[in-house]
C-alpha cells in the first residue's frame, strides 16, 4: 500500500490502543500528518495520525482526562501502516481545529489530576481565559458549599501586610472578589478583623469538609 502526507485513512478492525490496550481503534478516522519511519517492507512503517472531528467527537472524555494526566497526546497518534487503510474521506481542516478547540478548553483542567476533574465540573462552559468569569463562579461556588466560620493557616504573607505566615485566622465569610488576588476571606487574627486572600490560606485539618474545596480553589489559582 502506497501512502503519503494527508491522505485521509480509517484504522483496522482489531487494532488497540497501544497505551490503553482495553481502548479500540477500529473505524477512527483521520489523515497522515507525518511518516515518521519508512521501511523496506512498507506495511511496517510508523507514521502519525491527526484524528478527523468526527473521531474527535467520539472519544470518550475518561480517556481524553487519563491522556491529559498521564502527559500523552489524544489529538493524534503513532501507528503502523498496517494497522490502517486508505480512505476518500474528505479531511476538512477548519472542523478539525474547531473541534480541537472545544474540547482543549472541555478538558482543559485535566491535567490537574482528581482536583481538575472537580475543577472542570465547578468552572464547566467557561473559557480558561476568562479568568473574572471563573473567579465569580469560584466565589458563587464556594459561598454555597463553605461552612462558616472555619480556621485556615496563613501559608504566604506580603513583606507589608499585618497578618505574617503561620498566622491563624478565625475565617467568617468571603468579602469580595478583587482582580490581583482573587476570593478574599474576611476573619478574626485575635482581635484584629482582617481580609485575606483565599488562595494564600490552608486548612489544616485534612479531614474538615472545607479543606477539599479551598485546596481545588488554590489549586486551580496556582494554574491559571
Amino acid at each position: 500500500m502506497k501512502i503519503k502526507i494527508n491522505d485521509s485513512i480509517i484504522v483496522r478492525k482489531g487494532v488497540q490502543d497501544p497505551d490503553f490496550e482495553n481502548l479500540s481503534l477500529s473505524g477512527w478516522s483521520g489523515r497522515i500528518n507525518e511518516i515518521i519511519e519508512e521501511y523496506t517492507d512498507e506495511r511496517v512503517a510508523l507514521i502519525n495520525i491527526e484524528w478527523d472531528s468526527k473521531t474527535l467527537k467520539q472519544i470518550p472524555d475518561k480517556y481524553i482526562q487519563e491522556c491529559e494526566t498521564e502527559g500523552l497526546d489524544w489529538q493524534q497518534m503513532n501507528l503502523y501502516v498496517n494497522d490502517i487503510q486508505i480512505s476518500l474521506m474528505v479531511y476538512k481542516t477548519n472542523d478539525i481545529k474547531k473541534t480541537q478547540k472545544e474540547l482543549e478548553e472541555k478538558h482543559h483542567w485535566a491535567c490537574l489530576g482528581d482536583s481538575g476533574k472537580r475543577i472542570s465540573n465547578i468552572l464547566k462552559g467557561i473559557k480558561p481565559e476568562d479568568e473574572w468569569k471563573c473567579f465569580i463562579q469560584w466565589d458563587k461556588y464556594l459561598e454555597s458549599k463553605l461552612e462558616f466560620p472555619f480556621q485556615a493557616l496563613v501559608e504566604h504573607s506580603e513583606n507589608d501586610w499585618l497578618v505574617k505566615e503561620g498566622d491563624i485566622i478565625n475565617v467568617k465569610k468571603i468579602s469580595e472578589v478583587v482582580d490581583m488576588y482573587g476570593i478574599i476571606a474576611k476573619g478574626k487574627n485575635g482581635k484584629k478583623t482582617i481580609e485575606f486572600p483565599l488562595c494564600d490560606l490552608e486548612i489544616l485539618e485534612k479531614k474538615h469538609k472545607n479543606y477539599k474545596l479551598i485546596n481545588d480553589y488554590r489549586v486551580w489559582f496556582s494554574n491559571k
